[in-house]
């Protein structure tokens, strides 16, 4: 069902999505009205009782929205941050090792190259599908090897080194923070909570004493189409790299098209 979800095109998905939501919304107007009107002898009262209850309740749901919709998106922003950190220290570890000796740099600039392209062709599609990326392993323990083979005598060569060796621990640190973010998303119960909560809004608009039936189901559906896009909106960035709204490999392409591939050798 989920890989549907973020398979599909927004085209299909969003008009099912908050359509479905409006529909049921409706359907739940028409399904209660009748009881309502037959039921409830004095409508001041209801009505003042129906005022307080939909105005805590919104409160509470309106905040539970709100929250988890910001948590998502400073998740879904970190993971972009940490994308585009990794991708930069790539780019100035491939020119710190110009620097370095050609006996050196050259065999890690071929590694680099290699994991730019492992992190895009192969990594990138499968955080997208869910699974945890490893095609890039090897080559950042090859670079690792790499780096503890230098031996540098003079100090231009010492301080180049340097570099490179801490442009590398940063970059490890950046490239776990992405890996991590690929299991990333809201607990179940979270999603019980809003699913519950969305359920009982719309129960409770249909409480409301509207004797315009058609009016009644306008309100009804207006609101219902607002919820519908918040809780799309959450649901779509909630996995980072899967969805409309998802984190592509672009600020990798650009530092292989815009660096490596123009970076001459020294």
């Amino acid at each position: 069902m989920l890989d549907w979800f973020y398979n599909t095109s927004i085209l299909i998905t969003l008009p099912l999505f908050v359509g479905g939501f409006v529909v049921v919304s409706c359907l739940i107007v028409l399904a209660l009205h009748p009881a309502v009107h037959r039921l409830v002898t004095d409508v001041k009262e209801w009505d003042r009782a129906l005022a307080h209850v939909i105005g805590t309740f919104g409160v509470f749901f309106g905040i539970l929205l709100a929250l988890v919709a910001v948590s998502v998106y400073e998740d879904f922003s970190d993971t972009r941050q940490a994308t585009i950190e990794e991708a930069g220290q790539v780019g100035a570890l491939y020119r710190a090792t110009t620097g370095l000796p050609d006996e050196y740099g050259d065999p890690m600039r071929e590694v680099l190259d290699e994991y730019m392209h492992s992190v895009i062709e192969i990594d990138f599609p499968d955080q997208a599908a869910g699974r945890l990326p490893g095609a890039s392993d090897e080559q950042i323990d090859e670079f690792e090897q790499l780096l503890h083979s230098v031996e540098t005598d003079s100090l231009a060569d010492q301080a180049e080194f340097g570099q490179a060796l801490a442009t590398f621990d940063d970059l490890v640190e950046s490239r776990r923070a992405r890996i991590d973010a690929t299991a990333l998303a809201l607990p179940p119960l979270f999603w019980l909570v809003i699913w519950v909560g969305a359920a009982v809004n719309a129960v409770l608009i249909a409480f409301v004493q509207v004797k315009n039936t058609r009016l009644h189901m306008l309100v009804a559906g207006l609101l219902a189409l607002f919820v519908g896009l918040v809780i799309f909106l959450t649901a779509d960035m909630d996995h980072p790299y899967a969805g409309v709204i998802s984190i592509d490999p672009g600020a990798y392409e650009r530092v292989l098209e815009q660096i490596i591939d123009v970076t001459p050798s020294r």
